[in-house]
């Protein structure tokens, strides 16, 4: 059996130098929060669109979304209104 060996590389420090604040922020994004997002009633019941994302599927050409999914890259945040 082989034993793992780390190797330190001298570039992986600067390859992401993304704040610690700032990703966890980015972790908390979620679809709800996105102006993009596009709410439909059925009956009793809602369902969430994405306003970029199209589909073939549904009947308004848009792609189902859960809220509480991480948000893709095309997140923006909706302004308050």
């Amino acid at each position: 059996m082989s034993a793992l060996i780390k190797v330190e590389n001298p570039l992986q420090p600067s390859l992401f130098n993304i704040p610690l604040k700032q990703s966890i922020q980015f972790k908390k994004r979620r679809c709800k929060h996105c102006k993009h997002i596009e709410k439909w009633a059925c009956g009793g019941s809602f369902f969430f669109y994405c306003g970029i994302s199209r589909s073939n599927r549904t009947k308004n050409g848009l792609a189902k979304v859960k809220c509480n999914s991480p948000a893709c890259g095309a997140f923006e945040l909706e302004t308050a209104k």
